[in-house]
């Protein structure tokens, strides 16, 4: 049989517009001759759509479309995931559906049966699980057709304290069926795509089975989604990949021996540039916007971020606004003004200092000449946020903000100021990560300057300032940091790894008791299997025995 896997980036709610994108890809495997076009996990709708799911006008639509891809009577079959109504009658109206498309009609309908509630997922909140899945026979094949979680059930890529009552590949594989093919929205964390590979691998050779990997592609709010589609053979191989973190159609003949098209896939700093990149003209794009404004503070936060919305939005469509204040070092601005001239963005200079000057006036918060204290570096930082949003404002530019995983875990950064902002590109990228980001960018030539890789962090708020003065060093900070979040382990087990009790705890109790500045932060691009956003669901006001 040959199968086209259609791997499309979906917009959320726009089901016209992924409807016309489902049937130029489905032409299109046509004309290549393929049985079957198979495309994502609720790709009518785009994913994740969660509470339009609530509305029926939208439901209607997504099943009117079903109709409309019925009445196109193309030669080839198309796999499309959906969102059905539940024929039971019983538990949530809706389903998490797969349709298979062919003669002019739905030839054939099954649902998801395992729905994830775990870190992003909320799947359970709108859908009501399949009690079974039963194979299907086309042109002369038995075919499984699975969603998502369905085919991950007791394998590495759901959580170990996660077990489902049923295993839906096990009974298509006792019904012997000879093509298993999941559709999926798996959003993306460094090294998943390599996880699933290996996976589905050993699963193709325990099933005796080809197995179709479907999965979107494209940015939806903080989720990135990085294809990286691909078919099984029998014996595990992979005969077919599609590229990262781009629209891509490859096809695949069951029949032959003949390797398909296998792009390669990104790996380390390559795929993590790939995935912010995708997540920022994404946002931007989806949002309906087109340029982007950032302070340019000489730093190696905001140089990463200048660069990625180049890349992303185009450096004629990205502007670095300088915003020296009277502890800003010259160096700092030389620095920046060379990174904008490295990567060919607009730059601009709007100073401070009297805008500062005057909120101390008016507050009689402190002499400007005297000891910085914390509300005057706060001040600083807020009359910097308030300079951003008004250029974006006046320009309809979108704000990008440039904290980083590592600060924002702990604080490290002022409401309102260096947080205000419409999206957070490296929010899940630890300090050291990010100076690893930068090298990477350097690889060829400077793009970063080196001023800027070497030079020691500082938010130069007062004299003489460092992070370090506040903070342990980066690579400490981000492995206690990193054990605590993505391992989660406890405060005891971080310990014996041969941190220091007092450091352990002080860090975490500043992990916990900024829960509520996270809370505001603006959207942050998901690149680590736990980050700071909508999969960390914490209380704000709660007691802290747990990290002592």
């Amino acid at each position: 049989m040959k199968i086209a896997i259609a791997q499309i980036n979906p917009r959320v709610g726009d089901i016209s517009g992924n409807t016309a994108k489902i049937e130029a890809f489905a032409r299109r495997a046509q004309d290549h001759g393929a049985d079957l076009a198979v495309f994502p996990e609720l790709a009518v709708t785009g994913y994740p759509p969660l509470d339009l799911l609530d509305k029926e006008n939208f439901i209607d639509a997504n099943l009117a479309a079903l109709d409309k891809l019925a009445a196109l009577r193309l030669d080839t079959g198309i796999v499309v995931g959906y969102a059905g109504r539940n024929p039971a009658g019983k538990g949530k109206a809706l389903t998490n559906s797969v349709a298979l498309i062919h003669g002019g009609r739905v030839a054939a309908k099954r649902a998801k049966s395992l729905l994830p509630t775990y870190d992003i997922f909320d799947e359970a909140r709108y859908f009501e699980p399949a009690a079974d899945n039963r194979p299907l026979r086309f042109k002369g094949e038995l075919i499984g057709l699975t969603i998502c979680e369905d085919i991950w059930a007791g394998t590495d890529l759901i959580p170990s304290r996660l077990l489902y009552r049923n295993d839906p590949v096990r009974t298509l594989r006792a019904a012997k069926a000879s093509i298993i093919i999941n559709i999926s929205s798996s959003p993306f964390y460094r090294g998943k795509g390599a996880k699933r590979r290996a996976i589905l691998s050993a699963l193709a050779k325990r099933l005796k089975a080809h197995v179709i990997y479907a999965n979107q592609t494209g940015a939806n709010d903080e989720l990135i989604f990085d294809g990286n589609s691909f078919a099984l053979a029998p014996d595990g191989r992979v005969t077919a990949r599609a590229r990262s973190f781009d629209e891509d159609m490859v096809l695949i003949d069951t029949s032959s021996a003949a390797p398909a098209a296998k792009a390669e896939p990104a790996e380390g700093m390559a795929e993590v540039r790939a995935a912010l990149t995708l997540g920022i003209r994404d946002y931007f794009g989806k949002m309906g916007f087109s340029k982007a404004v950032l302070g340019l503070s000489g730093g190696i936060d905001s140089a990463v971020v200048a660069a990625l919305a180049a890349g992303a939005l185009g450096p004629e469509n990205v502007t670095g606004v300088l915003m020296p204040s009277v502890y800003t070092a010259r160096q700092s601005n030389t620095d920046a003004a060379r990174l904008a001239r490295n990567l060919g963005i607009g730059a601009m200079t709007v100073p401070i200092k009297n805008i500062y000057s005057a909120f101390l006036g008016e507050l009689k918060a402190g002499d400007p000449a005297g000891d910085v204290s914390l509300t005057m570096q706060n001040l600083q930082s807020r009359s910097r946020g308030t300079v951003l949003m008004a250029l974006a404002n006046e320009h309809n530019w979108l704000a990008l903000t440039t904290g980083n995983k590592s600060e924002i875990a702990v604080g490290y950064c002022t409401l309102y100021g260096d947080t205000a902002g419409a999206l957070a590109p490296i929010a899940d990228l630890f300090k050291t990560e990010v100076y690893r980001l930068a090298e990477y960018f350097n690889r060829d030539s400077e793009v970063i300057p080196a001023a800027i890789i070497k030079r020691p962090p500082t938010a130069e708020l007062k004299p003489g300032q460092k992070d370090q003065d506040d903070l342990p060093p980066y690579e400490t900070l981000d492995e206690i940091i990193r054990l605590y979040m993505e391992e989660n382990l406890t405060p005891g087990q971080i310990i014996r790894k041969g941190f220091p009790r007092e450091l352990v705890s002080r860090l975490l109790r500043r992990v916990e008791i900024n829960e509520y500045k996270r809370k505001q932060l603006p959207i942050a691009l998901k690149v680590t299997e736990k980050s700071f956003g909508c999969g960390r669901r914490m209380p704000i006001a709660k007691a802290l025995d747990f990290v002592k």
